[in-house]
């Protein structure tokens, strides 16, 4: 099988969640030097800030996704790649000026989990949650049915320049191994609302497009 090199010039993939990594990086505060990248997948988004200049330790429990993101991540970004669950991971003591999470705290206890993405922070550092949310409601079905449209121009558009192109979608190719681990949501955004609540006080919860959240916290200096 033909492996694609991690340094093709050219990312012309998408999906629900590489849709909002500029909203992520926006979060990132300045003069910071590390980051974690919890639930990485396949590295885009550790790749992404690794560019930015940052060190970054990058988790997932799938060691299939973990192997695909060493092959995609060139030797020159720092980017450490650690096959593990998040509580077993092996993390900077320090802690970190940035922390991500996408896709990935819906596979784990939300409550605990906050809290221990949170305890991973340096004073001033920046969490951020990009999350899948269990609809209930008008509202929930009113924004995934506005969702459809960009959805498809999005996709549409994208296909046509990879055609014109050439170019693979990296997206749907994973040499050989596993796709990423899917998991249905259990949590509504309400019940998240609470819980970030209880455990993040002060953090902004948004719902996005996609049916996606956002939920960005900053530890007190």
């Amino acid at each position: 099988m033909t492996r694609l090199l991690p340094s093709s010039p050219i990312d012309l993939s998408w999906d629900h969640n590489s849709h909002y990594h500029g909203h992520l990086l926006r979060q990132v505060p300045s003069g910071r030097s590390r980051a974690l990248d919890v639930g990485c997948g396949d590295g885009r988004f550790a790749r992404a800030l690794a560019q930015r200049g940052l060190t970054v330790d990058a988790v997932d429990a799938s060691a299939d996704m973990v192997g695909l993101a060493r092959e995609r991540t060139p030797p020159r970004l720092p980017v450490r790649y650690q096959h593990a669950r998040l509580e077993e991971a092996e993390l900077a003591p320090e802690g970190y000026g940035f922390v991500s999470a996408i896709a990935s705290v819906h596979h784990m206890p939300l409550g605990p989990t906050l809290e221990r993405l949170s305890s991973l922070l340096e004073p001033g550092g920046t969490l951020a949650v990009l999350g899948l949310y269990r609809e209930e409601g008008w509202g929930d079905l009113a924004a995934g049915l506005v969702a459809l449209g960009p959805q498809w121009a999005i996709g549409l558009g994208l296909r046509a320049a990879r055609l014109a192109t050439g170019t693979p979608d990296l997206a749907r190719i994973c040499d050989g191994a596993e796709r990423m681990p899917m998991r249905d949501p259990e949590t509504s955004l309400r019940e998240i609302g609470a819980t970030a609540a209880r455990h993040l006080p002060g953090a902004h919860l948004r719902r996005l497009l996609m049916w996606r959240y956002s939920l960005v916290y900053t530890r007190p200096e």
